[in-house]
């Protein structure tokens, strides 16, 4: 085999193999020698098929596999003779034209990316900002609030309304001559939101502080969509009779609550939000710190990216994007406007990803970091538990959805940035 290779650009390569015509013979040998062996012709006793008779039945299946098969072996071939590392997609020239005939040689191209090289600056020491991961009572009041809000319910007050409270009312519409032009009953109005036809600084004047049993009035211009069609357009008068204040308020922090949260008392609550919040803010501590130490890394270090790699990420994004919007019932027109829009945020975003696999691909090989089977049963095991499913299942799954690798590439990156972190220099910014 003789291969030659051309540069085209910091990471594009053009690769040309020629292929001699006694090794086209022998795997194209191998290949029907192979096909003898597993063919059932009726006549024939298994692997006793005439060469013949196979090329006359199966030759156009058998020798577009063996093309197939060859080139991908010549390229491997080539690539660890030259010392080549590809990425993304390669290219095979004309692939379909190519033929493959024993006593001929085979000659092809194929375009390829490669990895880019560069020279890795240093990783430890790097600058990134202390944290506190001490929760205090504070940290517990705001979480028990926003707890409390997410249990919160519309209540009757008796009170005046205040802005954003809402206001039940009988609503009465008179027209100019004075006549009753509709009526509604029950309406529960919010001070934040007019009655169409009134102005909304009239309105929210109005129902602030307005209390049950108080009658109000106001100018109306009769909306177009107003019920009755012979008033619309015309001004008149809306008249509002207050039934009652309601406001919408969190649970009360008390003991009820905890126990609606299956604790023993506020107490309890209180405690576990303590330990719980001390983790988050560890949690997100640590993470700031090693997003820091990857920024430092990105900001310092300038090489040629392998365009159809970026232009592969670019894509993925853009196509998950789409779905994303198909899914939330978006029109193929819509869809296609945004996709158009975003390709440019895409492409950078796609840049920043590949450089950043690169980074760390670099940290990983100068540590001699490595991803074990037992690192990936460990994970595995853990996505099963946080999953309610068995190892085997989350195995199936990662394996039908080619996503074994993803996962390998997860991990490394994980313990790339715990490198960092453990490694970086940590400063006090506030004091």
């Amino acid at each position: 085999m003789h291969v030659e290779v051309v540069e085209n650009g910091p990471c594009s390569r053009t690769v040309t193999i020629k292929v001699p015509a006694d090794r086209v013979r022998k795997h194209l040998d191998d290949m029907f020698a192979s096909a003898n062996q597993q063919v059932q012709m009726k006549g024939f006793r298994p692997g006793k098929v005439p060469r013949k008779v196979l090329e006359k039945r199966l030759g156009e299946s058998i020798s577009g596999q063996a093309k197939e098969q060859l080139v991908n072996q010549m390229f491997g071939d080539a690539c660890r003779e030259k010392q080549l590392v590809p990425v993304g997609r390669a290219q095979i020239e004309n692939f379909d034209k190519l033929v493959l005939a024993a006593g001929s040689p085979l000659e092809f191209q194929v375009k390829v990316d490669v990895k880019p090289e560069f020279t890795l600056k240093e990783t430890k020491g790097i600058e990134v900002e202390s944290f506190d991961p001490v929760a205090n009572e504070t940290d517990v009041d705001n979480a028990l609030k926003e707890v409390s809000n997410q249990k919160r319910s519309i209540k009757k007050v008796e009170e005046p309304a205040q802005d954003g409270d809402f206001v039940k009312s009988d609503l009465t519409f008179v027209d100019a001559s004075g006549a009753t032009a509709h009526e509604r009953k029950g309406v529960q109005l919010n001070t934040r939101i007019p009655v169409a036809g009134t102005g909304a600084e009239a309105f929210a004047k109005a129902l602030v502080g307005a209390t049950a049993g108080q009658q109000i009035e106001l100018e109306i211009t009769f909306p177009a969509t107003f019920e009755k069609e012979a008033v619309r357009g015309q001004q008149g008068k809306l008249r509002i009779a207050v039934l009652e204040v309601l406001r919408v308020a969190g649970a009360p922090i008390d003991d009820e609550l905890a126990k609606s949260l299956e604790f023993e008392n506020l107490a309890a609550l209180r405690a576990d939000l303590l330990v719980r919040i001390g983790h988050e803010k560890e949690r997100v501590g640590k993470l700031r710190q090693e997003e820091l130490c990857l920024e430092y890394l990105l900001k310092n270090h300038e090489f040629p990216l392998p365009e159809t790699l970026v232009a592969e990420q670019a894509q993925a994004s853009l196509m998950n994007f789409a779905r994303r919007l198909e899914q939330n019932g978006a029109g193929k027109e819509e869809i296609e406007k945004k996709i158009e829009e975003s390709k440019p945020e895409a492409h950078t975003d796609a840049q920043r990803r590949v450089k950043l696999f690169f980074l760390i691909d670099a940290v990983a090989r100068q540590e001699q970091m490595a991803v074990s089977d037992a690192d990936m049963w460990q994970e595995i095991q853990a996505v099963a538990q946080q999953n309610n499913a068995t190892p085997q299942q989350v195995v199936e799954y990662l394996q039908q959805n080619n996503q074994i690798n993803e996962l390998r590439l997860a991990l490394m990156e994980r313990k790339v940035r715990e490198f960092l972190r453990s490694h970086a220099r940590i400063v006090d910014k506030k004091a």
